[in-house]
């Protein structure tokens, strides 16, 4: 399971895919949609084996936090990938913050993706819920996109990695503002979600933007059914991605330099003991 058109992990997810069964002989993967806590459920459910997911999710779920109503059992990580940025464009420059969206009209992906979780949060930190904008839309990143260049919403807010291509279209259509996450708000973004990382998007990352924007970010990682996916299929999935990740900036210019350095790093969530296996006899765990 990947994630919703639009984004960096449906194209990642397919790239992975003949990464591996070019590695893994008898190897075969579908690829479906899917979004960061449906993930979950389908590794869960065993719809799914393998996964993209985001730590913040992730780490909820196994300690049965909101939004999970009880602690998921059986999730494992097997390696992890890049930072996710929160995003928020706008094209109406009279707004410079997020306290600016109250009244507005927002967008932001449906329910049972993080980032829809990660919307309400970061929203809250400013004393704003959906009930204060003027309209809330529910649309894949397409869409909002689309919507922003007919007049139809005023922001929208993803995370996604940099540079995002849902921001880059819009940007390069018209001009284009990212709303920060000043310091304050960050500080409590984290007490509430320990996940949360500090972050920077560049200047220059957009068309016409012309200086840092300070924001928050976190990682994205694969997680497996830790009883689905044997200890022998996660240490060759290991091995693939140590062999050939770096031809994964291909699709995402965030893998730049991607190697099992950053595929061994601790997430906070227990890896598959057949990838932690291989990281160990690397020596890197």
């Amino acid at each position: 399971m990947t994630g919703p058109a639009g984004g960096t992990w449906y194209p990642l997810g397919g790239a992975v895919k003949q990464l591996l069964e070019q590695e893994i002989d008898g190897l075969k993967i579908t690829i479906r949609p899917g979004a960061g806590l449906i993930n979950i459920k389908g590794i869960e459910t065993g719809k799914a084996q393998i996964a993209w997911g985001n730590v913040i999710s992730t780490v909820d779920a196994i300690h049965g936090r909101p939004p999970f109503k009880n602690n998921v059992t059986g999730l494992c990580n097997i390696a992890a990938f890049y930072y996710q940025f929160a995003q928020i464009p706008v094209t109406d420059f009279s707004i410079h913050s997020i306290s600016d969206l109250r009244g507005k009209a927002l967008a932001t992906l449906p329910r049972g993706n993080t980032t829809e979780v990660a919307a309400r949060s970061i929203l809250s930190i400013f004393d704003l819920s959906y009930d204060d904008l003027g309209k809330i839309n529910f649309a894949s990143i397409t869409d909002q996109v689309n919507m922003m260049k007919d007049g139809q919403i005023d922001a929208f807010i993803l995370t996604s990695s940099v540079p995002a291509g849902g921001v880059l279209d819009l940007s390069t259509s018209r001009p284009t503002r990212l709303l920060p996450i000043p310091d304050l708000a960050f500080r409590r973004l984290k007490e509430r979600n320990p996940g949360w990382s500090r972050a920077v998007i560049p200047a220059g990352t957009y068309t016409g933007q012309q200086d840092d924007v300070p924001t928050a970010s976190f990682q994205m990682h694969m997680l497996a059914s830790c009883t689905d996916v044997s200890d022998q299929l996660s240490y060759r999935i290991a091995a693939a991605l140590a062999k050939r990740g770096s031809e994964l900036s291909a699709v995402t210019a965030m893998l730049q330099g991607y190697d099992i350095h950053v595929m061994a790093k601790d997430v906070g969530v227990p890896f598959h003991p057949g990838a932690e296996q291989f990281y160990i006899e690397q020596g890197v765990r």
